[in-house]
């Protein structure tokens, strides 16, 4: 189907400003708008490869540039594995679209590396975070040479052939430079997935606007049932494994163990009190039959407490939960228990919050990785880590996800951001799950008893038997 109008002029497609423009014709594609201030028909620019199909069988020349051409040489050594090189076939065998996941550790990275060389042309590598794209680009850099790579972010506007950047800054880029990029790279894809009311996050309009034939997205935990236009934008999934098929092989073979912990007399009498105050007031307020989901009773509460003097003081009540369950000194006792069991390993510390890191620094006087510190310094920790002279570092969300560490076979979670989200607890996993010979990974759950972080805990426990039903138990 065709919509018609009258436009006079040379015939002609091309990518402008986020837009696949088609300008000069009277007849096109249903789904082209005509734009009066451009005096053109327009569509967002993720169909710019249908509308050159759609020309070519009319003969209508383009006149934006083609995408950049990447240079000969190819500088990293590293051997696909055989799971890796299906995976590649396997996306392109998709028409070079889809999602490809994998577990932490598997070498996804490489995976993209492979994929952009096998494209020939250029690409964008859109990560979640500065510090993954600092990542990115030193092995890009390593791949294709330096001269090739370029980074778009904050006061950083290098395009080149390959380019990488952020989720907050690819519009911008795509809107600009979009037409040099054959493929996107989207490193942690599951960070597109649908909003719990079924709504497509704003990260998507850098994906409408860019003319790109070819989409990667790579993650460890793909948003099942929470995909709808990602997929639509993205492509499907073209390969998966998990770590249950992937453990004991390519990955470290791992242990998981729970370990619930008593509240001091003195906490648990403040714990009472704190939840009475919280939970009296939710029930007084009957959110529950206001609200379908618990994102919209908490919406509700917080829009309340800027106007009520009692829903603050339910809110302070709840934060005094939160800061008891986490920052208990039983939990602190219990994490160097642990550490004296394994007196070997590293140790990869994952909190729920900057003020129990900051605790369990000074407790046990080793490092804290947390959104706020610099780049540089986080580098140094994690080097020091990989080198063995730092025993443990303590992380508020930081280490969840992109971060390869190795060394560290040994994970001790107490607490979590997400009130027991899976996909953390199987980002956190994957942490420690490097192949290292036949070092087995520990990750040890450490939960307050009798505390809503029961329930937390059983949330997560879901979380291990996705990844593998088979669990070892060394019966500590």
């Amino acid at each position: 189907m065709t919509l018609q109008r009258a436009a006079p002029g040379a015939s002609r497609i091309y990518f402008r400003s986020g837009l696949a423009v088609l300008r000069g014709v009277s007849e096109a594609p249903a789904w082209m708008s005509w734009d009066e201030r451009s005096d053109a028909w327009v569509a967002a620019g993720h169909r710019l490869p249908e509308l050159r199909s759609w020309a070519a069988a009319r003969g209508i020349p383009e006149s934006s540039p083609a995408p950049d051409e990447l240079e000969e040489g190819f500088y990293d050594d590293r051997r696909l594995r055989p799971y890796q090189q299906e995976a590649v076939e396997r996306w392109l065998g998709s028409k070079g679209r889809g999602s490809v996941v994998l577990p932490t550790g598997a070498g996804k990275s490489l995976v993209a590396i492979h994929a952009i060389r096998r494209g020939g042309a250029g690409a964008c590598v859109v990560a979640p975070t500065r510090a993954l794209l600092h990542q990115w680009f030193g092995q890009l850099a390593e791949a294709f040479g330096g001269e090739q790579v370029g980074a778009f972010y904050g006061d950083e506007k290098d395009p080149r052939r390959i380019t990488v950047t952020t989720y907050h800054s690819a519009f911008s880029l795509l809107e600009r430079e979009g037409a040099r990029f054959d493929l996107l790279v989207l490193d942690e894809v599951h960070h597109l997935s649908d909003t719990r009311s079924g709504e497509a996050p704003a990260w998507h309009d850098a994906l409408r606007i860019a003319p790109a034939r070819h989409r990667l997205g790579l993650t460890a935990t793909y948003p099942d049932g929470a995909a709808t236009e990602l997929e639509r934008l993205v492509g499907p999934v073209a390969y998966r494994r998990s770590i249950g098929e992937m453990a004991d092989r390519v990955l470290a073979d791992f242990v998981v163990e729970r370990r619930y912990v008593p509240l001091t007399p003195n906490e648990e009498v403040r714990y009472r009190e704190a939840e009475e105050l919280y939970e009296a007031f939710m029930a007084k307020r009957r959110y529950e039959e206001k609200a379908s989901d618990a994102e919209g009773r908490w919406k509700m509460f917080m829009a309340e407490t800027r106007r009520s003097p009692e829903a603050r003081r339910a809110f302070r009540a709840f934060r005094e939960r939160e800061r008891i369950v986490q920052l208990s000194e039983s939990k602190l006792r219990e994490v160097e228990r642990v550490l004296r069991l394994h007196p070997a390993e590293q140790a990869l510390l994952f909190c729920g919050s900057r003020a129990s890191a900051e605790v369990v620094s000074r407790r046990l006087a080793v490092p804290m990785v947390t959104a706020r510190t610099p780049a540089s310094e986080r580098r140094a920790i994690l080097e020091a880590v990989a080198e063995g002279h730092v025993r443990a570092v303590a992380s508020v969300q930081v280490l969840d996800e992109g971060w390869d560490v190795p060394q560290a076979k040994l994970g001790i979670v107490l607490g979590d951001s997400t009130r027991g989200g899976q996909r953390q607890h199987i980002q956190r996993l994957g942490r420690i799950l490097r192949r290292q010979g036949d070092r087995v990974a520990s990750l040890y759950e450490i939960v307050a008893a009798g505390t809503y972080e029961f329930l937390v805990a059983q949330k997560r426990k879901g979380a291990v038997r996705q990844v593998r039903e088979r669990q070892l138990g060394l019966g500590i």
